[in-house]
């Protein structure tokens, strides 16, 4: 007799609702506070299909977690979707040229979409997990609860990886990217000259940068002098003239124009340089993106997979992917995100290692 005909994994009337179930079982029986339901999921886990619902169940839930994980550089990233490896010439599609006069009876002149000398292109990431035979006996369905997890936070992760090893070599801001870094203390006034610089460069493009979308990058340990700067109501501004110095009290310039963007994994590469040093970075809505997000069409979400190499029973029949692998009965989970970063544009960023 089926002792588990009637569990919702088996009789709910649609495959998604199957997996809902058999998610549900899992965690009512992972516990062991309710000896039952621990009995029907070991029973259910030796069995053909619940192994294989309970790993989409798995799948979603890491997709959910690599949704909420921290993204600590999402302000900054602007995507582009490819369908193969390759690497790709950059495309402008933020130059949007002007339109022109057409007059009575005229054509209309053709626009284009300029290639520029930068590339980018997207790369294969992943890591594999096991869990053991002895785990699984031990009954330790906590380890197998937190592979969504590890995978989904993983996933983020190697991205938030990716893009601090863009900005910073070798425990300072990355000069391939931003060029010549200044040695100035951070500060209203160090901010708006910054600014000002950035506002009199031109582009690729022959126009003036924006200024209107930046983003300032730093460490944890500059978090009370920025946000002293950039969250206040009202600050305090020295201008000079000569040799006077006149300071004046106004309104916040930076709010709504400058965005701070602290980052423990940036202040971890820079190390004892975190406790001062602060970067420029054009915001992802700005026409003049700083650093690219190369996505895959159709991969754009994790994917986690089973490693099936359990082997056949002796008596006949295959085994449920619960029994392990045929070598050392380890079950193996992997996960797979697929992604590139990579430098965009340059007139538009500034650093400054400090004082």
């Amino acid at each position: 007799m089926d002792t588990l005909v009637n569990e919702g994994f088996r009789k709910a009337p649609t495959h998604q609702e199957r997996v809902f179930e058999a998610a549900r079982l899992f965690k009512a029986g992972r516990s062991g506070s309710d000896y039952f339901r621990q009995a029907t999921l070991l029973e259910a886990l030796s069995t053909s299909d619940f192994p294989v619902l309970l790993g989409q169940a798995f799948s979603k839930q890491a997709v959910t977690f690599q949704k909420d994980a921290e993204k600590e550089f999402e302000p900054l990233l602007v995507d582009i979707t490819v369908d193969d490896f390759n690497r790709h010439k950059l495309v402008d599609l933020w130059s949007g040229d002007a339109f022109e006069t057409v007059k009575q009876g005229e054509e209309y002149k053709g626009g284009t979409l300029a290639e520029t000398e930068l590339d980018h292109g997207a790369g294969k990431h992943g890591k594999s997990y096991g869990l053991t035979w002895e785990l699984r006996r031990s009954r330790e369905f906590s380890a197998l609860a937190n592979f969504p997890r590890f995978l989904g936070n993983g996933s983020v992760k190697g991205q938030n990886n990716a893009v601090a090893d863009l900005l910073i070599k070798n425990n300072g801001w990355n000069t391939a990217l931003f060029g010549d870094v200044k040695t100035v203390k951070f500060s209203p006034e160090a901010l708006d000259a910054a600014i000002k610089e950035l506002a009199v460069r031109e582009n690729h493009r022959g126009e003036l940068v924006d200024v209107s979308d930046l983003v300032l990058v730093h460490g944890p340990a500059l978090r009370t002098e920025v946000n002293r700067v950039l969250l206040a109501a009202e600050i305090e501004l020295a201008v000079t003239e000569g040799n006077k110095v006149t300071k004046t009290r106004q309104t916040n310039p930076f709010r709504n124009v400058v965005t701070p963007l602290e980052s423990r994994t940036v202040g971890q590469r820079l190390g004892s340089g975190q406790n001062t040093a602060w970067a420029i970075v054009q915001g992802k809505s700005s026409d003049l993106p700083s650093i690219i997000r190369t996505l895959l069409s159709g991969e754009e979400t994790v994917d986690i997979r089973v490693k099936r190499d359990q082997g056949a029973s002796v008596g006949g029949g295959d085994l449920p992917v619960e029994a392990g692998s045929f070598n050392d009965d380890t079950i193996w989970f992997r996960g797979r995100d697929v992604y590139g970063i990579d430098k965009g544009f340059t007139p538009g960023v500034w650093a400054s290692a400090g004082a």
